[in-house]
């Protein structure tokens, strides 16, 4: 039996499709569930303020930098978001009852974060809800098959989910 699921949850109702599925199998296992949410980086960003000036009239091309004013640092919106999405993934708790649960928020590319966080937790399954794809959407586009190839444990994959 997984000891250690890791649950990558999307920002959609389709993805938590999986959690009961899940929790079934650790409450039967005695496992551990960490639910993972990865978010892309964030960036500090600045204002567009640097200007060319024209002097009097004549286009010399002189250029004024002025100095770029921040508008959001990238650290204190990361702050924000981890702490708004360790929020979201709280309600989904009732759901896991009786099974011990850990959260955790990464910053980066999807499929590396998973990678990394598979192999920092020592998960024994990695469990995924997918959306349908279309004929014509390449098999590389699937988040599940680039992540069963890089990981060295069990992919679970639950496609469709709730709608």
């Amino acid at each position: 039996m997984a000891k250690r699921i890791l649950v990558p949850v999307a920002a959609n109702e389709r993805a938590e499709a999986i959690v009961p599925v899940v929790a079934a199998l650790a409450r039967d296992g005695g496992g551990t569930v960490r639910l993972l949410n990865v978010q892309p980086l964030q960036a500090t960003r600045f204002d567009d303020y640097a200007r060319t000036l024209p002097v009097y009239g004549y286009d010399v091309g002189f250029s004024l930098d002025a100095q770029r004013r921040v508008l959001t640092y990238g650290h204190a919106h990361e702050a924000r978001v981890e702490s708004e999405t360790l929020e979201r993934l709280r309600q989904l708790e009732p759901l896991l009852d009786g099974v011990p649960i850990e959260r955790a928020v990464r910053f980066g590319d999807v499929i590396d974060e998973i990678v990394r966080e598979a192999e920092a937790f020592e998960a024994d399954l990695v469990a995924f809800t997918e959306r349908p794809r279309r004929w014509w959407r390449p098999a590389l586009a699937r988040i599940v098959d680039r992540v069963r190839r890089r990981v060295r444990v069990p992919v679970l994959a639950l496609v469709g989910g709730a709608r």
